[in-house]
């Protein structure tokens, strides 16, 4: 059976693609690549949009059925589902990696202090870098993984703050570069992927019963339980949170303007209770 798979059209998304077409070992396939809505207001430097403008372009392609699967990064879904289209999170190798980097320019020293010029377009790892890294000097920062790395190795930043598991799958763009990994959490499928379907579509029984779907019921479990709790705040991939589920227990961070709140917990209910309680519906809406 013929697969027609849609695609945004950068360099990390191929590569999302291929992962997706050796760890399902497709094999008879066509791609569709498109410029998202995403993509086109990041290329004119604009960084404050909605991450879901990266997937609703795509899911377009299968509910009209001009493609059969999209892939994504899980990041970038929506925590509510769109009506009609299914999904699961499936990545290659465990455990997915779901930190960031603080990355230098080139013959830079990885030493980071407060005054430098620090880039990156997310609202969470602004605030991050504001409370944790005690950052004083975050600029805005948008493009591509290789816009932005020139844009850092040009000097128009000391250091830039990108996912390492984007960087992972392009293989080797960090060479002869300092970089930290941060030890804190990041954001919701940070290090997964998704694979998007039409309910009832052709390819809706093959990744049903794929090896890979049944493999990757613990990850999806675990992203579940992140999206569940996201939605209960009507929070999204834009917010200032962090969270990441393991073994059961969600463990993550609401950022407000001046202050932020840690959370932990195994039931969603009660940690939504405790978020409350420590004025975090407060903090995280504080940005609107």
């Amino acid at each position: 059976m013929k697969i027609k798979i849609a695609s945004r059209s950068s360099k990390l998304a191929l590569k999302q693609v291929e992962e997706f077409i050796k760890t399902f070992s497709i094999e008879d396939f066509d791609l569709i690549e498109i410029t998202t809505q995403g993509d086109k207001m990041s290329a004119k430097g604009n960084i404050l949009f909605d991450k879901a403008n990266f997937v609703s372009d795509i899911e377009k392609y299968l509910l009209n059925e001009t493609a059969d699967l999209a892939i994504h990064s899980a990041k970038d879904m929506p925590a509510q589902s769109t009506d009609g289209l299914e999904h699961i999170y499936f990545i290659k190798d465990l455990p997915r990696k779901i930190s960031d980097l603080l990355i230098f320019k080139k013959d830079q020293e990885a030493v980071f202090n407060k005054d430098m010029k620090l880039g990156t377009s997310s609202l969470r790892r602004k605030m991050q870098a504001k409370f944790h890294l005690g950052s004083n000097n975050i600029c805005a920062l948008n493009g591509n993984i290789d816009t932005r790395l020139k844009k850092l190795n040009d000097g128009l930043y000391d250091c830039i703050i990108l996912a390492e598991a984007g960087l992972s799958r392009l293989n080797n763009l960090l060479k002869d570069q300092n970089y930290i990994e941060l030890s804190y959490i990041t954001c919701s499928g940070q290090g997964a992927l998704a694979v998007q379907w039409k309910k009832g579509g052709k390819a809706e029984k093959f990744i049903q019963s794929s090896k890979v779907a049944a493999q990757s019921n613990d990850l999806n479990t675990e992203i579940q339980m992140e999206r569940k709790l996201l939605r209960k705040l009507g929070a999204n991939c834009n917010s200032a949170i962090s969270l990441h589920a393991l073994n059961g227990t969600l463990n993550g961070e609401i950022y407000g303007k001046e202050k932020f709140i840690a959370f932990s917990g195994s039931d969603i209910d009660q940690i939504f209770e405790d978020i409350k309680s420590n004025e975090g519906l407060r903090l995280l809406h504080e940005h609107n």
